[in-house]
């Protein structure tokens, strides 16, 4: 006890319990009319945490963490079991939980005055702390609308997306040109789009090899099948934190290498598509106009990967003490010891891994054209499944059509980037149907294509993906389990 809290406090704080009726009570070192004297770093961390628990567990406490508390018995034992943290989220904890079961709580102001050397370690504590934070939240939201039912929840909004496309474009017409469209066609794309599996998975296998895990083209097409399949169902690119989850629990490879070879893909993704479809704009401005967004979201995404290989090797730089940049700001702004050592450790492995393929000419070229082919063959695949339409052709040139579906397909990828809907249903869409409109395609059909490519390409993803969840005797709900990934 460091009596931090000023003792004559203690009179009101037993008598809400004994005389008042409230089942908790606490001091508040965060209610206006506290009177408080303390560090701005112990200030700042706490403001920020208990900011987060009012947003995000819908507390309706100013102060989470003043240790100035009573509780009476009969309550607190009801609740113990659920309370699952043994450490400083502990009374956290239980305050919210206390609330959202119905108990009476009360919270008062105190006058307080920290004395001694601060306990906080901004690093230990926002990693601490924050992920307590959020496996509360999932807990709390899971019993009230299910994770299943979440992801129905997400699934609605795409469905409502897409016949917000149909409505304006004409859900008949819409119909009708699906139906009229060759099926034959459909079936060269599904072939077509499974030639860009097995180059995904060389892709992969170089990244992982070059990081210093070398394992078998089959493993790693898969776990990039089953990680993909998660994507299409979860909204948020849970997927991508599936494949690490493989990753680990097969072959043992470390969760920060999972997610930095993760981040290299995507980041080689990024870098293929912009280029392509800054190529594709060029050559459809030559016969066409564009839209007035069109460029700039181009310009905006080859900033973002500017920026992004600017901070990865400045933060991947070296000082004279050995130290890179990222590794200094977190032994700065947190306590020496054996925790915060190993946080810089993960930080310094995950920036110098990403960094290790990003400033290999070798490497650079083996990810980049791969990354280019990989799209291509995206990109022909939604190419064959639109010559499936009678008369598309009489809409441009073939040079504009082939350019604009190449643009079409970059946009909506883009689009893809902003996970609103298990596997951006609806957004990707809405994206190509715009985006054929400049080549003259009518809008339902645009809208039909774009429907049947993105169907094709997630069936595709799904069927594999349930094959090599069976190949590799991995149950479904161990993919899609956060809580588990973050046990394990």
């Amino acid at each position: 006890m460091d009596l931090a809290t000023d003792m004559g406090h203690l009179e009101e704080l037993i008598e809400a319990i004994r005389s008042e009726g409230y089942d908790f009570s606490t001091g508040s070192r965060m209610m206006p009319s506290s009177d408080v004297k303390r560090s701005m770093k112990r200030g700042l961390a706490s403001k920020g945490f208990n900011f987060l628990t009012r947003t995000m567990l819908g507390s309706k406490l100013y102060d989470h963490q003043c240790g100035f508390k009573a509780f009476k018995r009969e309550s607190l034992f009801e609740l113990m079991d659920s309370v699952e943290d043994e450490h400083w989220f502990w009374d956290t904890e239980l305050l919210v939980r206390a609330q959202r079961s119905g108990y009476k709580v009360k919270e008062f102001p105190v006058k307080w005055q920290h004395g001694g050397a601060t306990k906080v370690d901004l690093v230990k504590d926002v990693i601490g702390m924050g992920s307590q934070i959020v496996r509360l939240w999932w807990q709390l939201s899971s019993l009230h609308t299910g994770r299943w039912q979440k992801g129905i929840l997400t699934f609605i909004l795409a469905i409502l997306l897409l016949f917000l496309i149909f409505t304006l474009v004409g859900v008949e017409d819409v119909w009708q040109a699906a139906a009229s469209a060759s099926p034959q066609m459909f079936g060269l794309a599904v072939l077509i789009y499974l030639f860009s599996w097995p180059i995904r998975g060389i892709r992969y296998q170089h990244i992982l090899k070059r990081l210093g895990y070398n394992h078998g083209l089959n493993f790693i097409t898969g776990s990039i099948f089953m990680s993909q399949s998660a994507n299409v169902i979860l909204p948020a690119r849970i997927g991508d934190v599936s494949r690490a989850y493989i990753l680990k629990t097969k072959k043992d490879v470390p969760l920060t290498t999972g997610m930095s070879s993760l981040a290299v893909e995507r980041l080689f993704d990024i870098i293929a598509i912009t280029v392509i479809g800054v190529l594709a704009v060029l050559v459809v401005m030559a016969e066409r106009a564009v839209d007035d967004w069109v460029m700039p979201l181009m310009i905006s995404s080859a900033a973002v990967i500017i920026l992004f290989f600017v901070a990865i090797f400045f933060m991947a730089s070296r000082g004279r003490n050995g130290l890179s940049p990222v590794e200094r700001i977190i032994l700065k702004v947190s306590k020496p010891g054996d925790y915060t050592d190993r946080i810089a450790g993960i930080a310094r492995k995950f920036v110098d891994e990403i960094y290790t393929i990003s400033s290999s000419p070798r490497d650079f070229i083996i990810v980049f054209f791969s990354s280019l082919m990989i799209w291509t063959v995206d990109i022909l695949t939604c190419y064959t499944v639109l010559n499936a339409f009678a008369f598309v052709h009489d809409a441009a040139s073939p040079t504009t059509l082939t350019a604009v579906v190449f643009m079409a397909v970059a946009v909506g990828n883009l689009a893809k980037m902003v996970p609103i809907t298990p596997g951006a249903i609806g957004t990707y869409e809405g994206a190509l149907t715009v985006v054929f409109k400049i080549a003259g395609i009518a809008g339902y059909v645009g809208a039909a294509a774009a429907v049947i490519d993105h169907i094709i390409k997630n069936s595709v993803t799904l069927v594999f993906g349930a094959l090599y969840l069976a190949h590799f005797n991995i149950r479904w709900h161990e993919l899609v389990d956060i809580k588990g990934k973050n046990e394990k």
